[in-house]
């Protein structure tokens, strides 16, 4: 498993920073980057009465905040 997210993550993460909880329908549809995020726990989710929501988290901060290596 990487540590550091790759350009698809990094902008999924990149709507949630600073958002706390993200409704689902505000976010691209990207079931597989979604899923890889929360595979990671770099994001995490929760049911509210609205439906999905997700924030990114302490993990996830600091992988979009590594370095990228080319």
């Amino acid at each position: 498993m990487s540590l550091v997210p790759n350009h698809h993550e990094r902008q999924f993460m990149q709507q949630l920073r600073d958002r706390g909880w993200v409704n689902a329908v505000e976010l691209p549809d990207s079931r597989i980057t979604l899923l890889r995020l929360l595979e990671k726990h770099w994001i995490e989710s929760r049911e509210t009465g609205r439906g999905l929501a997700y924030r990114i988290t302490e993990e996830g901060m600091a992988a979009k905040k590594a370095p990228i290596h080319l």
